[in-house]
C-alpha cells in the first residue's frame, strides 16, 4: 500500500521600490524606499511568467494620485487623470533580471532630463504596456506602490526606479 504524504508548497512575493532623482549635477535630490502590492492580475501576470516572455513588452509609467494601493478597484492602477505625462517607458534594456541570490526579479527604468516631469509624483506601476497612457481599469497593471512623499522631478533631473520584487517559499 503505498502511503500518500500530502505537502502544500505556497510561494509569495515581495516587492522593494527604490526610487532616487538626481538634479542636473547629479546629486541625489531625494530617495524613497517603499513596498508594492501585487494587482490582482498581477497575480496572474506571475503565473503566466513562468511559461512565457511575459516581460517582454512590459514597461513603467508613473502616477499623482495618493490612493492606498490595492489589489483591485482605484488603487491597483494608475487612472488617466492621475497619469504623469511622457511617463509611460518600456523597461530598460537590462530588466528585468535576477538578482544576487537568484530569488529576485528586479525591474529598472531611467526617466531622463525632460521625461516624466512632475512637482507630484506619488506612485509607479510595473505594466504590461506603454501605449495606452493612463488606464480605466487595472488589467495592464502587474504591481503598482505608493511613495512615502511626492517625488517633485524638475525638467532637468533625472529619476530612476528599481523594484525587486523577491519571491519567498513556504
Amino acid at each position: 500500500m503505498e502511503t500518500l504524504i500530502k505537502h502544500r508548497d505556497e510561494m509569495r512575493l515581495r516587492g522593494r521600490i527604490i526610487a532616487e532623482l538626481y538634479g542636473p549635477d547629479g546629486r541625489l535630490k531625494h530617495r524613497s524606499v517603499t513596498h508594492n502590492l501585487l494587482t490582482a492580475q498581477g497575480d496572474k501576470f506571475a503565473a503566466a511568467a513562468f511559461y512565457t516572455a511575459a516581460y517582454s513588452a512590459w514597461g513603467m509609467k508613473l502616477g499623482t494620485a495618493t490612493t492606498v494601493a490595492s489589489k483591485s478597484g482605484a488603487g491597483s492602477f494608475i487612472a488617466s487623470g492621475d497619469y504623469v505625462s511622457g511617463s509611460a517607458k518600456a523597461l530598460d534594456n537590462s530588466t528585468p533580471k535576477a538578482g544576487a541570490t537568484n530569488d529576485i526579479v528586479q525591474f529598472h527604468r531611467t526617466w531622463a532630463a525632460g521625461e516624466g516631469t512632475n512637482a507630484a509624483i506619488n506612485r509607479v506601476a510595473i505594466v504590461d504596456n506603454t501605449t495606452n497612457a493612463g488606464e480605466a481599469d487595472a488589467t495592464h497593471t502587474f504591481a503598482t506602490g505608493v511613495f512615502d512623499g511626492a517625488i517633485n522631478k524638475g525638467a532637468n533631473d533625472t529619476l530612476a526606479v528599481t523594484w525587486d520584487i523577491t519571491l519567498l517559499g513556504a
